[in-house]
């Protein structure tokens, strides 16, 4: 895919950043042509090579189509992720490494749901920080607005995915048979 200057993009390694630039650099092998790109959240700049773009998963920010469905899959009820660390984290990492947003989203509301109702390891903590960190810059790059801001907006979706699902398990167990 091509990109120009101006385009807001997400790195899925590294989050959502906008191309400010593009540098031509002298290589042993010849001239190399990178988008330089601009991730606030991290305050990060990087140079990206033109030529790996496609490979790396570069693409435009999402959507305002594609963030109300992120939105709606943070309200929507949560996977139970597995007990077992191992398989859980592995299955919460590839998502991330998707850098898909409605993947990131899963994975937000799940750990955040994981956290309530079972034992989280730092791991865990760490994948959900990393987790809400990218989904928050994607949406406030989109928005045009602070990631503070985003991130109030997924607290709000989850609280609602929390509350609905606190619900569901306390109906599950007033109807569940009582033993002697």
């Amino acid at each position: 895919m091509q990109f120009s200057v101006g385009d807001k993009v997400v790195h899925p390694g590294l989050g959502a950043g906008q191309i400010t630039g593009v540098r031509r650099q002298e290589l042993v092998k010849g001239f190399e042509n990178y988008y330089v790109i601009e991730i606030p959240s991290r305050e990060l700049t990087v140079n990206v090579p033109m030529r790996k773009m496609d490979e790396l998963g570069v693409r435009l920010v999402m959507s305002q189509t594609k963030l109300a469905f992120v939105l709606d899959t943070l309200r929507s009820a949560p996977y139970q992720l597995p007990k077992n660390f191992k398989t859980r984290q592995e299955q919460i990492q590839q998502k991330l490494r998707t850098g898909l947003p409605v993947q990131v989203a899963e994975a937000v509301r799940d750990l955040t749901w994981h956290q309530q109702v079972a034992h989280s390891t730092k791991k865990d903590s760490d994948l959900l920080a990393r987790a809400r960190q990218f989904l928050a810059g994607e949406m406030a790059l989109l928005a045009g607005d602070e990631v503070d801001n985003a991130e109030k907006t997924i607290d709000a979706a989850l609280a609602i995915a929390t509350a609905q699902a606190l619900e569901e398990a306390a109906t599950q167990e007033a109807s569940a048979p009582s033993r002697p």
